[in-house]
């Protein structure tokens, strides 16, 4: 009889100790994923670290871009001389992040191609035919190849995912554009003029 009871007692307590082990997983298991959370919270605060080195794209070749282009550290200041202006668009090895104040200032005269006088003002071209205007994508901030001569001067804030450089020229045929044999242009609006160049300053 004695032996029964003990045998009773001793399963009663071996059961109690597994009821408090389960309570203890299930009280610490919250506490785990409010861990996790937090954690994971961190990791998208980083994500947008403006000290970041800028992604990588596609670099034309014979480009020029300034030192401070490849600058990881805010204020960033990157002058590119003679843009690709043979095609329509090109992918530059400049990145923007999600909230980037950036301010794009642009100038300089490009060969067109043709018969007489034939450069043009990259940002704003005198011509008759709505051709020739540099043109620039800022991913999350200005629209898809918007024309530079509504973009300079202004000041735009980076949303979405930010994304690379594109800077463009509007042209009908563009096998004869470049920067050889300056010349004064259209009349006369590239007299005294130096080659195209975009600048961009992003803080």
């Amino acid at each position: 009889m004695n032996r029964r009871v003990t045998l009773m007692a001793a399963a009663a307590l071996a059961a109690a100790a597994a009821v408090g082990t389960n309570a203890g997983a299930a009280t610490a298991a919250p506490h785990h994923g409010t861990v996790a959370t937090a954690a994971r919270s961190g990791a998208a605060s980083t994500a947008i670290d403006r000290n970041v080195r800028r992604t990588p794209a596609v670099t034309p070749k014979a480009l020029s871009m300034s030192p401070g282009c490849s600058s990881t550290t805010l204020p960033i200041d990157c002058t590119i001389t003679e843009p690709v202006v043979t095609t329509l668009q090109t992918t530059y090895n400049f990145s923007f992040l999600p909230g980037d104040h950036v301010t794009v200032n642009a100038g300089g005269c490009v060969q067109t191609g043709g018969h007489g006088l034939t450069w043009k003002r990259y940002v704003d071209p005198a011509s008759d035919s709505d051709l020739y205007h540099g043109l620039i994508t800022i991913p999350g901030a200005t629209g898809n190849l918007a024309r530079l001569v509504d973009v300079v001067g202004r000041q735009f804030v980076v949303g979405g995912r930010g994304g690379s450089l594109i800077l463009g020229y509007q042209d009908d045929n563009y096998g004869d554009n470049g920067y050889t044999a300056h010349d004064n242009g259209t009349g006369n609006q590239c007299l005294n003029s130096v080659n195209a160049f975009v600048h961009i300053v992003i803080s």
